[in-house]
């Protein structure tokens, strides 16, 4: 196979993978009932859409409220009928509903800003991806010239590790402030907390990109030492 032929072949690699961000997870976030819901229902989403929901874990109130029930999780955040439409029994918010075992809180009548909550994480996640597949493009694009051990490449690869490591990490602590937003102003708020475990993998493989991107900036290092030198 011809270095044309792979880079071609690369390129329509990371060209599929930046359109099935696209189509999965940009589209469905921008126009779903999951997420902004700019659709309106009436763009065909490419996958099932969930309703917009939340994992949480019991807070301080959960005991008592599930006393209170008799143990019927059914009961955990009743519904009542109002001139307003249907409110949580308790405090008279819209109305939410908590799915055992797996404890994923669902918002059944999200505000604009519980939407903007919940889709700005996951919009974020997707823009992370496609910049390092941006920058992988970029790479590849070089490899036709000859010119793929450069320092623009090397400042490429750091750039991808430093999205990965740090954009990562801030991706998840984003979501998880918005998803604490989201239970606030819910009517599981002090019942339920959102469930939060912090991810150390996007800093190791960031920490792992960036090592490989010194060990690519030395040899273009090296590389130049060597062309100086003849």
């Amino acid at each position: 196979m011809s270095a044309t032929v792979r880079v071609r072949l690369l390129t329509g690699l990371l060209g599929a993978a930046a359109a099935a961000v696209l189509v999965f997870g940009v589209w469905p976030t921008l126009l779903g009932p999951s997420g902004l819901e700019l659709g309106r229902g009436m763009v065909p989403m490419p996958t099932p859409q969930p309703m917009l929901s939340v994992a949480v874990r019991p807070d301080d109130g959960f005991g008592d409220r599930w006393q209170a029930t008799g143990d019927d999780y059914h009961e955990l955040f009743a519904w009542k009928d109002t001139s307003d439409g249907t409110r949580d029994a308790a405090k008279g918010l819209p109305p939410v509903e908590l799915f055992f075992p797996t404890m994923g809180l669902s918002i059944l009548g999200p505000t604009w800003t519980d939407r903007i909550s919940f889709a700005g994480p996951e919009l974020a996640a997707q823009a992370l991806l496609l910049s390092v597949l941006w920058l992988l493009w970029r790479i590849v694009r070089t490899a036709p010239t000859g010119e793929v051990f450069t320092t623009v490449n090397a400042r490429r690869i750091v750039g991808i590790g430093l999205v990965v490591a740090v954009g990562g990490s801030a991706v998840q602590l984003l979501g998880l402030a918005a998803h604490q937003a989201i239970v606030a102003r819910s009517a599981a708020a002090g019942i339920v907390d959102v469930a939060f475990s912090f991810s150390f993998v996007p800093l190791a493989i960031g920490a792992t990109v960036l090592l490989l991107a010194e060990v690519f900036r030395q040899g273009v290092r090296l590389r130049a030492d060597v062309a100086g030198l003849v």
